[in-house]
């Protein structure tokens, strides 16, 4: 019978592999409706780090980083004075992003979020994230939840222009590959500000590592351009899987564990 599962970790890298462990252990290493809490999703710990990067190297998948990148460009926005710079920046880079690494050609989370395409044109999604959230934080009573990054519906003729997009209808047409990333919504909670991000489907060792840290690094950015207080991360997989028996999930665990 399907239930949800629910994991927690206190920083990004204990949230990371307590899931890894979770789903290693459930039949087929898969589960279904995973839901994992981050309490501080940009923080990290040095050797759960070291393990998913040493497992990373050695069957030739692109770096935690390089993963993280295509949900936030961590190193544009460090060197960029604002959100316009960073997508000024970030949009001039872009065709040649998607030409130079394969795993791009379809596009990346970062792109559709700043250059989402509509009927009307590409919609910037971080500026009016960024706008919506200041407007409402300037009202007495500010609204907690109206700040989407969602799916749209296939029957729609048009995005709503309250809607916020990473999945373009019509243009998203592959069963396995991009985007598995299904939304993300943001929750207003006083002076701190929470995501909940869903995926379709998640690899936990190829991607899943580099999603968490890309995730955290968006929210992070965003509640520095409000001036809010850095909350939780929520990632909820509608299947969560551990890649075949290749992976030395043991040795990995092992690695990480000295920590304890």
């Amino acid at each position: 019978m399907l239930a949800t599962q629910m994991i927690h970790g206190t920083t990004l890298s204990d949230a990371w592999l307590n899931t890894v462990r979770a789903v290693d252990e459930a039949p087929a290493r898969t589960l279904y409706h995973l839901v994992t809490r981050i309490e501080r999703p940009v923080e990290e710990v040095d050797e759960i780090r070291a393990a998913i990067d040493w497992l990373l190297g050695n069957d030739d998948y692109p770096p935690v980083d390089t993963v993280a990148n295509t949900i936030f460009p961590a190193a544009i926005a460090s060197t960029s004075s604002d959100h316009v710079e960073l997508v000024e920046r970030y949009t001039s880079m872009y065709p040649t992003l998607r030409r130079l690494h394969r795993n791009n050609r379809y596009g990346t989370y970062f792109g559709r979020i700043v250059a989402h395409p509509t009927p009307k044109g590409d919609n910037n999604q971080l500026a009016e994230l960024i706008r919506r959230l200041n407007t409402e934080l300037k009202t007495p009573g500010p609204k907690s939840a109206r700040y989407e990054m969602s799916i749209s519906s296939p029957g729609d003729a048009e995005p709503s222009a309250e809607a916020i997009h990473v999945y373009s209808v019509g243009r998203d047409n592959s069963a396995m590959g991009f985007p598995c990333l299904s939304f993300c919504s943001f929750q207003l909670d006083h002076d701190s500000l929470h995501l909940v991000a869903h995926y379709r489907r998640q690899h936990l060792i190829e991607r899943g590592y580099g999603n968490y840290l890309g995730l955290g690094r968006l929210l992070e950015y965003v509640c520095a351009a409000t001036r809010l207080r850095l909350g939780q991360l929520t990632v909820v997989a509608g299947v969560a899987s551990v890649e075949p028996a290749r992976y030395k999930i043991a040795e990995l665990v092992s690695r990480a564990a000295r920590t304890d």
